[in-house]
């Protein structure tokens, strides 16, 4: 999920001043009535996992405000995002597909079938040769 523009500027703001999130919401320009209501806007963007991972990105040293766990939790979803699964991904899935009897045996069959065509199975190697062949000659007398 990317970064809207006033979170864009909150990230901007909390890390120039140090991280007061009152004063970050302030600056990004959320629309607050006081600073009750700007400290829990502040809290809110604190929890979101991009927010976090774009404050971290921005070099910003934790001052135990931000959950460590968070960050790490944001780091997945980013990475996540960006990849599509890896070969072992996909083996280990198909392969705990087949293993559990609670998927029907059609899904089970499924999952072999691909594995063995993932892995290259049910290829068949065909050799082909270089020198030219040549057909032999019948004569025939009648």
């Amino acid at each position: 999920m990317r970064l809207t523009a006033k979170q864009k500027r909150f990230v901007d703001a909390f890390v120039n001043n140090g991280g007061n999130g009152r004063e970050a919401i302030m600056a990004a320009g959320y629309n607050c009535n006081n600073d009750n209501s700007a400290r829990v806007l502040a809290s809110e963007n604190l929890k979101k996992p991009n927010v976090i991972l774009a404050i971290e990105q921005s070099g910003y040293i934790d001052s135990r405000i931000i959950d460590t766990e968070a960050i790490e939790g944001a780091r997945e979803l980013d990475f996540a995002k960006r990849r599509i699964s890896t070969r072992k991904d996909r083996a280990e899935f198909l392969t705990g597909v087949y293993l559990d009897s609670s998927f029907p045996i059609n899904s089970r069959l499924q999952a072999i079938q691909l594995l063995g065509k993932m892995y290259g199975d049910y290829l068949d190697k065909v050799v082909l040769q270089k020198d030219k062949v040549e057909m032999p000659v019948v004569h025939v007398t009648l």
